[in-house]
């Protein structure tokens, strides 16, 4: 579907064909393969077949699992605020999608706000993002993006067109975090009483240390389905600086090797990084919950033909996903309320989830870049055969008139309709 397109509209599917040409097929086969009257009714092409994979995942299908998940419908029943950081991170890939940098800018600011630091891998891929929508909505006459294959050696790693925009969307981003920030410490320090001569400036001490610098700090330990919790409970005091910084700075290392080698492929290209980013996210968040996974389930079930590409590691992974999602509970309760076992009971399941979710994401990835390097294969056959079509053309038409060459000349002409059609489904592609 397009950026922009109501999901109603996008998922609405070609009717089925009427009984009537069902029926005639059916006589047709019959007839056709000599059966007998009997039989006709055994026909298997007289019986419905199994829906596609592309007729079942359709828009309305992915909103759906998201919202119909029953592990985001606890976290909306626990009245958690996941829900607030889901919604931000949709709107800004939507606005992202539509070309509305700003747009983006500002909704990645509030996720930013809502939830600290992580959410710094989405800025680059949705900037480039509203930068690929934008200019391709501008090169409407041009050919199909989609049906044109570049090398990435030929291409620019880093585009300056690009650059440029990524520094305005920085500017837009800084100033709209900015702007949220200012707009909380402000009552915050009008607001304060008791405490001393400093009591305004007490409070909006207090409101950056709870919201912010104790989520890059890891002081709250509380188990989760994260993976700093237990590690920050077992390490010791002399390495946390140490660890933590290795668990918040690895984050950088994610988005420009992604941009390289999957992002600036367009058009499917960023938005196969930004899916890739809120995975990272709901991964590598400090606090994560269930419902950040679910989140990531529907984003990865757009692109349907990576499904179909890792359609049996994907289904496998996800079921170990939602398994340790699942047990997870229950290991909760033996620890903590029966007192029947410790920490590596719970801990045991985060490991599950988090290797799963990785494999899972990772798995999701190098079935973008099989597709990629199919497109390769597919761009140099269809060269091949455009160079062979034209080569042909052009001997028909240099020997139209020449002695010894009538034969030809009435085979050429004879499949001079079907070279034409062949060269243009090769280069326009298919109709749908």
């Amino acid at each position: 579907a397009q950026a922009g397109e109501a999901w109603a509209e996008a998922s609405v599917r070609l009717p089925p064909p009427p009984e009537e040409d069902v029926a005639t097929k059916t006589a047709a086969t019959c007839s056709a393969s000599k059966l007998p009257a009997v039989a006709a009714a055994a026909v298997p092409s007289a019986a419905p077949t199994a829906p596609r994979l592309e007729d079942v995942v359709s828009p309305a299908f992915v909103g759906l699992a998201y919202l119909m998940n029953p592990i985001v419908v606890a976290g909306c029943l626990a009245h958690s605020l996941q829900n607030v950081h889901h919604l931000t991170t949709c709107a800004a890939l939507a606005f992202a999608g539509a070309g509305q940098g700003g747009l983006a800018a500002v909704a990645l600011a509030l996720l930013f706000y809502v939830c600290p630091y992580t959410p710094i891998v989405l800025v680059l891929p949705c900037a480039y993002l509203a930068w690929a929508q934008r200019n391709s909505s501008r090169n409407t006459g041009s050919e199909p993006e989609q049906f044109r294959y570049s090398r990435s050696k030929d291409e620019a790693a880093i585009e300056v067109g690009f650059v440029l925009y990524f520094l305005r969307f920085l500017v837009a981003f800084g100033s709209a975090l900015l702007v949220l920030c200012l707009a909380s410490l402000g009552p915050s320090g009008l607001s304060g009483g008791g405490g001393g001569s400093g009591g305004g400036g007490a409070l909006s001490e207090n409101f950056l240390n709870a919201c912010f610098v104790s989520v890059l700090l890891v002081r709250d330990l509380t188990p989760n389905v994260g993976l700093f919790w237990y590690i920050f409970i077992e390490v010791f005091d002399r390495f946390r600086s140490l660890f933590l910084f290795a668990f918040q700075a690895h984050l950088f290392f994610y988005p420009l090797p992604l941009h390289i080698r999957v992002g600036r492929h367009r058009p499917i290209g960023p938005w196969l990084h930004c899916a890739a980013a809120v995975g990272i996210v709901a991964i590598f968040k400090p606090y994560p919950t269930a419902s950040d996974h679910g989140l990531t389930l529907s984003v990865l079930l757009i692109p349907i033909e990576l499904l179909r590409e890792s359609e049996k590691q994907f289904a496998f992974l996800m079921s170990g996903l939602l398994f340790g999602l699942s047990m997870f509970p229950t290991m909760s309760t033996v620890w903590l309320a029966r007192n029947a076992g410790n920490a590596n009971f719970l801990y045991n399941m985060t490991l599950v989830i988090n290797i799963f979710a990785c494999l899972l994401l990772t798995e999701w990835v190098r079935a973008g870049m099989k597709l990629r390097r199919r497109q390769r294969l597919q761009a140099f056959c269809r060269g091949v055969v455009l160079d062979t079509l034209e080569a042909m053309l052009a001997d028909r038409q240099d020997g139209s008139g020449a002695p010894g060459v009538v034969a030809a000349d009435a085979v050429a002409a004879a499949g001079a309709s079907e070279a034409t059609a062949a060269k243009t489904i090769i280069t326009d592609g298919p109709a749908a």
